[in-house]
This record gives structure tokens, C-alpha cells and sequence, in this order.
């Protein structure tokens, strides 16, 4: 990253204001120099492959495709590419698999401006930049770890449960297998939701990585 003259930076939100607000804020207080805004996930990609920025400021809720996606497009053609991610609540969860993905920082929705800019600073720095409400569950998380030997507190047949559950299996074979009741397998199931945070079996598929 070429830090004597700024980095280069591609803005990518869903909000044209919001575009246009922080891409301002960033150059004049960053140094930065936006290349480009784009408002989806086709016109992000195309940017970043075209005019190779040091950084991308990504809303995860842009589209077409999404945010992960578009994460996932970039990782490989882009290695050295610093990214910004901007979530609506980020979540241990979420966060997990986006600093997976070379994620350097996350905001949440109702970061300030100088959030934005303590977050590109830190990433020009080689440092990462996360809302103190997560930091505060990483430090909670890694107690868990220190317990239960996984980051999410989940146990020894919870773990089994969502192994067999993202492998496909139903509760009623689940139940069997394990030779425990379906209400039983229910009741893993919460727990695992609620221990990980995640609302999706999309989710859990993501953070299956980090336990």
C-alpha cells in the first residue's frame, strides 16, 4: 500500500449519501483517494479487478451479488487488497468468517465518520479496527475456548448434532443414530443457535470452520 500517497480506495454501499459522505470524509481526513463508488456487487468486482485498489470499503448488504460473495470473488485475483466491511450488527459469528476471508475491519451500521477513518487508518498501519461491543465477545469467546476447546462453548454432542445436521441428516435420524429422542435433538439444535448466534443453517455452515 502506497502510504506516502494515500491509499487508493473503492467505496462500495447500497446508500449513494452514504457513498458520497464517506468517500469525501476519507480524502480529506485520510488522504485517500476514492477511485471508485459503486452501489452493488457486479459494479464491485469490476472495480476492484480494474482498478486494483489498496483498500475496499464494503457494505455487506450490497447485491448481485452479496457482500460474501463478492469477499470470496476478491480474495484470490486480489491477495494483498485490504478490506473494510460494513454490517447492520455484526456478530461474533460473522465476524469470525469475515476476518477468515482477509477482513481486516468491521463497523457496524451506526459507525461515525471518524470510525470510518480510525478503521482506514488502522488498516493503512497494518492494524485491524473492530466496534468495542465485539471486541468485548471476543474476550467472552475466548473463555469459552479456554473450557470447551472451541470458540462458540458448544459441547462435545453439540458438536456431534451439527455435524450430522449440516451432513443432511434429519431429527428423527439424528435421534436415532445418537440413540437420544427427537425432543432431545430439538433442544441441541436451540442451543447450538443460541451459543453461536447464527440464524441460519447458512450461517453455522460458514462458522463450521473455526470450531
Amino acid at each position: 500500500m502506497n502510504q506516502s500517497m494515500g491509499p487508493k480506495v473503492v467505496v462500495a454501499d447500497t446508500n449513494g449519501i452514504v457513498r458520497e459522505t464517506i468517500s469525501a470524509h476519507l480524502e480529506r481526513h485520510c488522504g485517500a483517494t476514492v477511485v471508485a463508488q459503486t452501489k452493488d456487487g457486479y459494479q464491485t468486482l469490476k472495480s476492484c479487478r480494474q482498478l486494483l485498489p489498496d483498500l475496499l470499503l464494503l457494505d455487506m448488504a450490497v447485491s448481485h451479488p452479496n457482500g460474501t460473495e463478492v469477499l470470496t470473488r476478491l480474495r484470490a485475483p486480489l491477495p494483498s487488497m485490504k478490506v473494510i466491511v460494513v454490517s447492520d450488527d455484526p456478530k461474533i459469528s460473522t465476524a469470525f468468517v469475515a476476518l477468515s476471508q482477509g477482513v481486516v475491519s468491521i463497523l457496524s451500521r451506526s459507525a461515525s465518520a471518524d470510525d470510518y477513518v480510525n478503521a482506514v487508518r488502522a488498516a493503512v498501519s497494518g492494524h485491524t479496527y473492530l466496534p468495542v461491543k465485539l471486541v468485548q465477545e471476543f474476550v467472552h469467546a475466548r473463555r469459552k475456548f479456554i473450557r470447551s476447546g472451541n470458540i462458540f462453548g458448544l459441547s462435545s454432542r453439540e458438536i456431534e448434532v451439527l455435524e450430522a445436521w449440516l451432513g443432511g441428516s434429519s431429527s428423527k435420524e439424528l435421534a436415532n443414530s445418537l440413540d437420544i429422542s427427537v425432543r432431545t435433538v430439538e433442544t441441541h439444535r436451540h442451543n447450538i443457535y443460541r451459543k453461536t448466534d447464527c440464524s441460519s443453517i447458512q450461517e453455522l455452515e460458514r462458522i463450521m470452520m473455526t470450531i
